[in-house]
């Protein structure tokens, strides 16, 4: 039951309108606690950047927040479900705006595709995004449940482009789709790092942004 409350950080359509019904009939403590869990998992996002991955505990987060081990513990239970806790906070985030985006029907496949990317891509822009999901990719090189866990997000997010690339051409094969899909997010998470660590190519970023749009585009309506 304590560690029910966490799941209101997996997020998804569902869940975005259940907060609002929930925003609407909570008692004052339950809102309470929902914003301590909220205050939790951005104590414990700011450490996990600032000092790494390597020096995060729920002990540390405990004393940046000024409250006992204990305490945090019976909101967000072990340092591990506090980790993946947070990890569906701040990463889940994008997968459920983009399944979002997938569904906007008022929209031609191919905006929506392009919607999506520019979303993701835009993303790559800010230093924190970046920071974050180089210490998740570390971390998950050691922890088998975080491992795991980047594998389903990532897995969405390629099914959910995987999907449109075939709305855009229907003539394609799933397999050629997912190929797509795979090679175009493994794309949109270099530019991440050439963007965070080296400072690649910032004069020219804009067109270089507009030219891998026009690429991917113009491979999937090819197909070939």
């Amino acid at each position: 039951m304590e560690h029910a409350l966490l799941e209101h950080y997996a997020m998804s359509s569902e869940s975005t309108r259940a907060e609002s019904l929930f925003d609407r009939t909570a008692s004052p403590r339950e809102k309470k606690r929902v914003q301590r869990i909220e205050d939790i998992i951005e104590a414990a996002a700011m450490l996990f950047v600032r000092d790494g991955y390597a020096q995060f505990s729920a002990r540390r987060v405990a004393s940046e927040l000024g409250i006992s081990l204990s305490n945090l513990q019976h909101y967000c239970g072990t340092t591990e479900n506090l980790l993946l806790s947070m990890i569906r906070a701040k990463i889940e985030v994008f997968v459920t705006r983009f399944y979002d985006i997938a569904n906007e029907t008022s929209l031609t496949p191919e905006q929506r595709f392009l919607k999506v990317i520019d979303e993701d891509m835009a993303a790559t822009l800010d230093p924190w995004i970046a920071s974050f999901s180089f210490q998740t990719w570390a971390l998950a090189e050691h922890d088998k449940a975080v491992n795991e866990h980047l594998k389903h997000i990532y897995g969405e997010f390629c099914r959910i482009l995987a999907n449109l690339i075939r709305e855009v051409n229907p003539q394609l094969t799933s397999s050629k789709a997912d190929v797509y899909a795979t090679l175009i997010a493994s794309q949109i998470e270099g530019l991440l790092f050439y963007n965070k660590q080296i400072a690649a190519d910032q004069q020219h970023w804009d067109e270089t942004l507009e030219t891998m749009r026009t690429m991917w585009v113009n491979m999937i309506r090819v197909g070939h």
